[in-house]
Parts: structure tokens; sequence; C-alpha cells
């Protein structure tokens, strides 16, 4: 138990690093049409999720954390904030303690690990920002979609994918991928629609 314990402590202090680790290479100001890139999609025995549509009130000044699970219990989605988390409305006016803001996340297409946050436009402090996790352990596991599963998997290179509305390109963002506890973890300043997803 203290073993486990400590290896989450590792993982925790070791993010913020991997997270500038794993930017895109080919960097982030490079978008990429939705065709071009592989999305990982769900497994065939994938539970249904409890909700594909979910929404809560945001305080500043005050931690906030919604999860999506599957129906079984299992945890699929984490979204975290900080009290100092909030920084600008959609409209650019700024956060001041006990100001709210109804935050919603919405699952765009049920057969991927794609998803939408609103209101679209908000923003989060750099120094501060929100937290997206997402257990992949669901995920089929031809992540590159050849159609076999195989070495070429583990070695493919997925990650989160921002993309500012229906039917724009998508950018790469800093997001790192746990193995041992199948997530893939990002940092966010703002919202958007992300999705995981790797090139083809």
């Amino acid at each position: 138990m203290l073993s486990n314990r400590l290896a989450r402590l590792a993982v925790l202090l070791a993010l913020p690093a991997a997270l500038a680790a794993c930017e895109n290479p080919s960097g982030d100001d490079d978008f990429v049409p939705g065709e071009d890139l592989v999305f990982l999609r769900t497994g065939p025995d994938t539970p249904h999720l409890e909700t594909y549509d979910t929404s809560f009130v945001a305080v500043k000044g005050e931690d906030a954390e919604v999860r999506i699970d599957y129906v079984n219990g299992e945890e699929c989605l984490r979204f975290r904030l900080d009290d100092d988390s909030l920084l600008r409305r959609p409209n650019g006016t700024a956060f001041r303690d006990g100001d709210t803001v109804t935050i919603r996340i919405r699952v765009v297409d049920t057969g991927y690990f794609n998803f939408e946050f609103q209101p679209a436009g908000l923003r989060f402090d750099p120094d501060e920002p929100a937290e997206l996790r997402v257990d992949y352990g669901r995920a089929n596991p031809d992540y590159n979609g050849d159609g076999e599963v195989d070495g070429d998997d583990d070695d493919f290179d997925f990650g989160w994918w921002r993309q500012e509305q229906p039917g724009q390109p998508w950018q790469r963002i800093g997001s790192a991928r746990v193995h041992d506890l199948t997530e893939v973890r990002a940092e966010l300043e703002g919202f958007t629609r992300y999705a995981l997803a790797g090139g083809n």
C-alpha cells in the first residue's frame, strides 16, 4: 500500500515536467486537419457512462472537481479547478472572489474520447490552470487504428488535442500519459473541444 502511495506521489511531483516534455514536437502553433489524426476509440466492451452531459457551478475562491464515471463505477473523466483558477469570462471581464460560472462538460461522440467544455472562451489563470484527466483504460487497444493490436500500438504517440470550433483543424497541447494509471492529463488555460488523438 505504501509503495502505491509513493508511486502516485512521484507521478504528481513529476507532472509539470512531463507536461512540458510532451508538447507537440512540431510546435504548438501547428494545426492539423481532423482527417490526419487518429482519434482514440472506446473498446467494444466499454460500459455506458453515468452521464454524457453534466454541469456544475464553479466559484472563484473555491476548489472544485467533477467526474464522469462509467455505470460500473470506474472513472472516465476528472476535471479540477483550484480556488484561483478562474481568470476571465468569455467577454473578457475578470472574476472576483465569490463570482460564479456554470461549467458544462459534454461528450461529443460516444465512440471516442471527445469532449466539449463550455462556456467557450472561459479563461483560466496560467499559474493556476484547470486540470483534465481521462482514463483511457477502456480504449480500443488498436490505438493507431490499423486493424491490428501489436507493438505499433504501444509506440503510438497520443495525447490531448484541442479544436476551437467544429470543422476547424486541431492543435496539440501539452499532455502527460501516465501508463501505470492509464491516464492522460493536461493543464488547460481555456475552454473549447478536447479529444485524445495521435498523428497518423
